[in-house]
């Protein structure tokens, strides 16, 4: 997850054109999903082969940062 984390960190303002979304990322893939919930995220995140993706919901201005480690 550290790797996820530190691709995050680098892409950060790539990840504001998922303002108020939930993603699913791996570092060697960037973000392999996007969607309103955790479950539509984890549902294609599975069928691209993905079983432990950092999941996160990108968070609006006003909105706090959340972290889901799924396992």
């Amino acid at each position: 997850m550290g790797k996820d984390l530190e691709w995050m960190s680098k892409h950060a303002k790539e990840l504001k054109m998922y303002s108020g979304k939930w993603i699913a990322v791996k570092a060697d893939k960037g973000v392999i999903a996007s969607g309103n919930s955790v479950k539509e995220v984890m549902e294609v995140a599975k069928r691209k082969g993905v079983e432990e993706p950092l999941v996160t919901k990108v968070p609006r201005k006003d909105e706090e940062a959340y972290i889901l480690i799924l396992r």
